[in-house]
């Protein structure tokens, strides 16, 4: 789509960051004013880059709204161009504004107010409406966003109403919490190269699969091998350690049974990172037991090696995501290289094939820098080791 993207200079790395992820997904977006010629000429060409516009997208603050900032010399012709701006205008709320104070052409449409990580929401909601749009004739866009994008951006609403579950529950009882679209910065030019990746929305555990609901996916299916060390294993004890001494194949079967699959590596560095490029899932801290289990020495994973999953509310991930770094290293999707193609940016799911699969994370015995949530490692596939478990995803509804 063609998208105008209207901002306060004040909101200038917002409004960076917000096209950035727009362009990654293929819009045009007009955005830079700097770049125009001033007197007639820029008046002229804003008016022009507004009229062809498929999307008004404008960012609502107190100084967008100030009545000397031409943002709203931007919204006027913008509501000239449209007599019915349901499905092409997007305004989207910054910081908290009186709502007496936002113009009624507006506050006519719903008001996208995200609660967390703008970039990713703005994508997520840009996103929807252009997939409403390729879906239907362009007679009937307005009601396609009424009825496709709402759903996309109602946990935002003004209004607070409900919208896209910020949380599931798997038929093996595990909860996923949502990993919205957009981009975040992968890699750190020292174990991997530091670049954008695009990401779709998906759902990640939000714990490591424990060893009781492994039990369960044996006692069902009864043809895959237990687990290393799964004889000295007392369920009443250990059945909230993460499961390890797994291989990848065993933890392929695991999520295909519970209806989800492995993260690639790019989703579940997202799920750690988050869009703030940290070191560790809880920031730039140094790793303390407070944080993750790691460096420990012991008799085995499960004689003291391993802690419960969710034992470090603190070391959790931006978007609430346990146990991302330590305790037990994870299998990931994806087979391991040191390349990385340039134009492998959106959905990346790495080689054809390599020396093994990643693991991601770091595990119980590991030393502190090895929790670094860009840290990567490989195995072979059939490997099986006592620091080394798994978690699912899924994709999310479309």
């Amino acid at each position: 789509m063609k998208i105008f993207l209207s901002y306060a200079s004040e909101d200038r790395p917002t409004a960076t960051a917000i096209q950035l992820a727009l362009r990654a997904q293929g819009h045009k977006v007009f955005f830079d004013r700097d770049d125009l010629p001033p007197g007639d000429e820029y008046d002229a060409r804003i008016r022009q880059a507004i009229e062809n516009a498929d999307l008004f997208l404008f960012l609502i603050s107190p100084q967008a709204l100030d009545s000397g900032s031409y943002t709203l010399t931007e919204l006027a012709i913008a509501d000239k161009t449209w007599r019915h701006p349901s499905g092409r205008m997007l305004p989207v709320v910054l910081r908290p504004t009186p709502l007496d104070t936002v113009p009624e052409v507006l506050r006519s449409v719903t008001l996208l107010e995200p609660e967390g990580n703008i970039t990713g929401s703005v994508a997520d909601a840009v996103y929807r409406i252009a997939r409403a749009r390729r879906n239907r004739r362009l007679k009937f866009a307005a009601i396609a966003f009424a009825g496709g994008a709402v759903l996309a951006i109602a946990a935002y609403r003004w209004h607070g109403a409900s919208g896209p579950v910020q949380e599931i529950t798997g038929r093996n009882g595990a909860k996923a919490v949502l990993v919205t679209v957009g981009t975040f910065t992968m890699g750190d030019d020292e174990n991997s190269p530091r670049r954008e990746i695009y990401v779709d929305s998906f759902y990640i555990d939000r714990q490591e699969i424990t060893v009781s609901r492994y039990a369960k996916f044996l006692d069902a299916t009864g043809a895959i091998q237990p687990p290393m060390g799964w004889e000295e294993i007392d369920l009443a004890n250990d059945g909230d350690l993460p499961v390890t001494g797994v291989d990848w194949n065993d933890a392929v079967a695991y999520c295909k049974w519970a209806g989800r699959r492995l993260p690639t590596e790019a989703e579940w560095e997202k799920a750690a990172r988050g869009t703030d490029a940290r070191r560790f899932p809880w920031g730039e801290a140094t790793p303390t037991a407070q944080l993750a289990t790691f460096g420990r020495t012991a008799p085995s994973a499960n004689r003291g090696g391993l802690s419960p999953v969710g034992s470090h509310p603190e070391g959790r991930s931006p978007l609430g995501v346990d146990d991302l770094s330590g305790n037990a290293a994870e299998w990931v999707a994806d087979w391991y290289s040191e390349s990385f193609p340039r134009t492998e940016v959106r959905n990346p799911q790495g080689p054809q094939s390599g020396p093994g699969r990643v693991v991601r994370g770091g595990g119980w015995q590991d030393p502190p820098e090895r929790l670094a949530v860009t840290k990567r490692f490989f195995s072979s596939a059939q490997n099986r080791s006592d620091d080394t478990g798994f978690r699912c995803a899924v994709d999310a509804a479309k």
